[in-house]
């Protein structure tokens, strides 16, 4: 590769981004900008505003396309069978990093960057992929996917950072209008709701009752698929809160119960498929740490191969582990990898 002080950012027009642009500058580095447009309606004059801002060149690649058939279209499929997804660990890996490194190649420069809060550290011509520095910004779970590839070949300049010094030094350069922060699901309305989005989307009518422990009767949900294990809100049950505890397809029942310690939301095994292993396979037997969604607490166990897949099997239950979810394995600080959450129990 050539132009070896070039180096291509992700480039959102958010704050992260900005401070990584300014950050590479004054190690020397030259950025180049690109923002990738993943909305069809989506305006870029103020993203180009930042870049002309910062003195970098801008480039704009639009993935619309792509993003609604990969990101949304599989999100809604995956609520259909009645799993709940994380969109943005496969738009991590399926649009930012794959086009990016795309971008990269076309300019024959070698190096990528992203503000994203995470680490890597080489051990020989192995690299890890480690937590970011800030425990309650860390983004090493949506990034599980990557490999020793792309690894290779990217840059986190936020990673040993804490995200308030960040803003400080965000503040310090003038940016005094907070440029707007990323939000979980970055293709709903800052004020929809998941379940908003999907009943505009699914047009799934087929209402049931929604039944507790004893088999009472308490209501009527809206479809299925607009709910997800140790849900609480828009249920519109009296006398609350419940938490969905499952679902009967066969009868179009939703379980619920007042108990937040019911068996259905205590899971001990959680069997995944569709597994990345970032650099080495896990030990059998040997204790690592798991999380099940983006803001649930670290648990630890071990992990057991299987025949086609992986099971965690948990020291402490972890609670309202959803199907279609990330687990995550981490030794210490470093991401060993994961998978989808195919089973629980």
């Amino acid at each position: 590769m050539e132009n070896n002080k070039k180096i291509v950012v992700g480039f959102s027009g958010g704050v992260d981004s900005m401070m990584t642009i300014k950050i590479l500058q004054e190690q020397g580095y030259q950025p180049i900008a690109v923002f990738l447009k993943m909305f069809a309606g989506e305006k870029i004059e103020e993203v180009r505003h930042l870049a002309d801002k910062l003195a970098v060149k801008l480039i704009v690649k639009d993935v619309s396309k792509i993003f609604s058939n990969c990101i949304i279209g599989d999100f809604l499929n995956e609520y259909k069978s009645n799993r709940t997804p994380n969109p943005c660990v496969k738009c991590n890996f399926e649009i930012k990093f794959k086009f990016l490194l795309e971008m990269a190649d076309e300019l024959r420069i070698d190096k990528i960057a992203t503000g994203h809060y995470a680490q890597i550290k080489k051990e020989g011509k192995f690299f890890k992929l480690l937590k970011g520095k800030d425990e309650k910004k860390d983004q090493s779970y949506f990034l599980y996917r990557l490999t020793q590839k792309e690894l290779a070949r990217i840059i986190f300049p936020l990673g040993g950072r804490q995200k308030e010094d960040v803003k400080k030094e965000a503040l310090k350069n003038g940016w005094v209008y907070e440029i707007k922060e990323s939000q979980d699901v970055c293709f709903l309305n800052k004020k929809e709701k998941v379940q908003d989005f999907l009943k505009e989307n699914l047009e799934e009518n087929k209402t049931g009752k929604i039944e507790d422990e004893e088999g009472t009767v308490l209501g009527q949900h809206q479809g299925l698929v607009y709910y997800t294990q140790g849900q609480r809100k828009g249920l519109d049950l009296s006398s609350g809160p419940f938490y969905v505890t499952g679902k009967d397809s066969e009868r179009n029942v939703l379980s619920v119960s007042k108990n937040k310690k019911h068996s259905a939301l205590l899971n001990r095994e959680i069997l995944i498929e569709d597994v990345n292993w970032i650099g080495r396979l896990p030990v059998e037997n040997k204790n690592y740490s798991f999380k099940s969604r983006y803001r649930a607490q670290l648990t630890t166990g071990v992990v057991i191969k299987e025949e086609n897949n992986w099971r965690a099997v948990l020291s402490e239950p972890q609670w309202a582990v959803a199907k279609g979810q990330s687990l995550v394995v981490y030794d210490g600080e470093e991401v060993l990898g994961g998978g989808i959450i195919k089973e629980v129990l």
